[in-house]
């Protein structure tokens, strides 16, 4: 079959089949890392979002919390000045102090789920 034929040429059509092996398994291989870059950037992406979910969720889970203590504190006080109000027979300034942190903790509050509200209704 290749008596004919010089080996220089055999050799050298070899080596163009080789080449263009090569060629063909380097293209495959492009396309695939491209696919896979395309895949891994899609992924990175849907991590930064749900990241970002998780952090906005938690501040507002945070600024939730630190409300909700002003509350408590307020509510403590409250009961403080109440009880040493009964226990002196007379309403002092302490209790005019703890209502009005009573009303300023409840105000802050109710602006907190008023904003959560109107963001929720903004969102959908």
């Amino acid at each position: 079959m290749f008596g004919d034929i010089p080996y220089p040429i055999i050799i050298a059509a070899f080596g163009f089949i080789q080449a263009i092996a090569i060629t063909i398994i380097a293209g495959l291989f492009n396309r695939e890392s491209k696919k896979r870059k395309k895949e891994n950037e899609a992924i990175e992406r849907q991590r930064k979002e749900e990241n970002a979910k998780l952090d906005s969720r938690a501040k507002i889970r945070a600024q939730e919390i630190t409300l909700a203590m002003q509350l408590m504190s307020a509510n403590t006080s409250l009961a403080v000045a109440t009880g040493l109000a009964l226990k002196e027979e007379r309403v002092n300034g302490q209790m005019d102090i703890a209502l009005a942190e009573a009303g300023k903790a409840q105000a802050d509050y109710f602006k907190f789920i008023n904003s959560l509200a109107s963001e929720q209704m903004a969102a959908d």
